[in-house]
C-alpha cells in the first residue's frame, strides 16, 4: 500500500487559487463562445433573407424574360408596319427639308428683291433731289442774268446798321480770335479730335481722282495742317484776317475771303471735300442750304460734304458752352441737317455723335446713375453730318 502525502496549507492553497483562476478563465471563454454564436445566427438570419430576395429577383427577371421575349415577337409581328411607319417618316422629312429649301429661296429671293427695290426707290430719290436742286440753281442763274438783287446769305435777319470801319473788323477779328484760343481748345487739341475724319477725306480723294480739300470757314487751319501732314491736297477760306495770318505762319493754304462767293466760283466736280468745321451755327439757315445744295455741284462724285456742329442734345452743351461763342446764331440739331443732307441729293448720309465729356464713362457706369440722363449730361459734345455725292453709275 502507498501512503498518500499529506499537503502543506500553503500547496493546498495555491491549488484553490488556481482552480479558481481556471475557472474564472472557463467562464470567459464560454461567453465569448456564446457572443460569437449569437453572433453567426443574427449573420445567418442576413443571408437567408438576402437570399430570399435574390431568389425574388430572380424570379422577377425570369418574369421580365418572358415579357421581353413575348414583346420581341410583336416587334416581329408588327415589323412590316414599323418599317412602313419609318419610310413615311423619312419621306415627310425629306418633304419638309425641300419645303424648307424651297422656302429660304423664297426667302432671299424677297429679300433681294426689297433691298433691290430699297436701293432703286433710294437712288431714284435721290436723283429727283439731286434735279430739284440743280433747276433751283439754274433758276438763280436765270434771275441773276435778268438782273435781279442778289440776298445776302451770310448776313443775319436783322443786321444793324454801323459805321463802316475797317478797324472795328479788325477788332473784332482779334476777339475772335481770342475767345477760340481760350475756350475752345489749342491747334493740337483740335486736330486730334479732327484726326477722326482722316479715313474719311482719303476714301473721298481716292474715289475723285486726288481732287483737293475745300475748308470752309478754315480758322486757325487745325483740319488743313493735319490734311497736309497726311499728304492731301487742301485749302481754305475764312473771314477772319487775323486767324488767315496765323494759319499762313504755318504754312497753310488759306485765302482771306467770304466762302460763300469762293464755292460759287468752284467748277462743276473739281472737289473731293467740302469741309466746315463749327461753322453752319454761325450762319442763317438760308446759307447753310445754299451751301449744301452748291457743294453738290462742285464736289467729284464720290466726294464728300462735312458738317460738324456743336451737338445740343447735351444739355450742358445747350444751355452753356453754346452761348459761349456770342457770334452762334441758332443750333443746327441732326434732324434738320440730315433733312437738308437729303433734299440735296447726297446718298449716303452719316450722322456721328462725337467727343463726349471727360466725365461720360465714370456718370454711364454709377451705379443707379440714369443712363440716358449721363447722355443727356455728359455724352456727345460735337455732331457730324457727312453726305457723299452719288457717282453717276447711282443715276442709272
Amino acid at each position: 500500500m502507498t501512503s498518500r502525502r499529506k499537503l502543506t496549507p500553503i500547496k493546498r492553497l495555491e491549488r484553490y487559487v488556481s482552480a479558481i483562476f481556471k475557472f474564472g478563465r472557463t467562464e470567459y471563454m464560454a461567453k465569448d463562445a456564446r457572443k460569437r454564436i449569437t453572433h453567426a445566427e443574427l449573420r445567418m438570419d442576413d443571408i437567408e433573407g438576402e437570399l430570399g430576395r435574390f431568389g425574388r429577383d430572380i424570379r422577377e427577371i425570369w418574369r421580365n424574360t418572358d415579357q421581353i421575349t413575348e414583346l420581341r415577337q410583336i416587334v416581329e409581328d408588327d415589323r412590316p408596319t414599323i418599317s412602313k411607319y419609318v419610310a413615311d417618316v423619312t419621306e415627310v422629312s425629306q418633304r419638309l427639308e425641300q419645303h424648307q429649301v424651297l422656302t429660304d429661296s423664297l426667302v432671299h429671293e424677297f429679300r433681294s428683291e426689297r433691298a433691290h427695290l430699297h436701293t432703286t426707290l433710294r437712288s431714284e430719290t435721290s436723283l429727283l433731289a439731286r434735279v430739284f436742286a440743280d433747276l433751283s440753281r439754274r433758276v438763280d442763274q436765270i434771275g441773276q442774268r435778268s438782273g435781279a438783287a442778289s440776298e445776302d446769305l451770310s448776313a443775319p435777319a436783322t443786321q444793324i446798321d454801323l459805321p463802316a470801319s475797317e478797324g472795328f473788323e479788325a477788332f473784332k477779328d482779334s476777339f475772335y480770335h481770342r475767345l477760340e484760343n481760350r475756350y475752345r481748345g489749342s491747334v493740337e487739341e483740335i486736330a486730334d479730335r479732327l484726326r477722326i475724319y482722316l479715313p474719311d477725306v482719303e476714301a473721298a480723294v481716292m474715289r475723285s481722282g486726288g481732287k483737293p480739300v475745300m475748308d470752309i470757314g478754315c480758322g486757325r487751319g487745325e483740319w488743313l495742317g493735319l490734311l497736309k501732314r497726311a499728304g492731301i491736297d487742301g485749302f481754305g477760306v475764312d473771314t477772319n484776317a487775323v486767324q488767315i495770318e496765323a494759319a499762313k505762319e504755318q504754312g497753310l493754304d488759306v485765302r482771306l475771303g467770304d466762302a460763300l462767293k469762293a464755292l460759287a466760283e468752284m467748277e462743276d466736280n473739281s472737289l473731293s471735300m467740302i469741309s466746315a468745321h463749327h461753322l453752319v451755327e454761325h450762319l442763317p439757315f438760308d446759307a447753310v442750304a445754299w451751301i449744301a445744295r452748291e457743294a453738290l455741284r462742285v464736289l467729284a462724285p464720290g466726294g464728300i460734304l462735312l458738317f460738324e456742329t456743336p451737338h445740343t442734345r447735351n444739355v450742358l452743351v445747350g444751355a452753356t458752352t453754346f452761348h459761349t461763342d456770342p457770334t452762334h446764331l441758332k443750333p443746327m440739331p441732326e434732324q434738320v441737317l440730315t433733312v437738308l443732307f437729303d433734299t440735296a441729293g447726297f446718298d449716303p448720309v452719316e450722322v456721328r455723335a462725337l467727343n463726349p465729356h471727360a466725365r461720360f464713362h465714370e456718370f454711364l457706369n454709377t451705379p443707379d446713375f440714369n443712363d440716358e440722363l449721363a447722355f443727356l449730361l455728359f455724352g456727345p459734345q460735337d455732331l457730324a453730318v457727312l453726305g457723299t455725292k452719288p457717282a453717276p453709275a447711282d443715276e442709272e
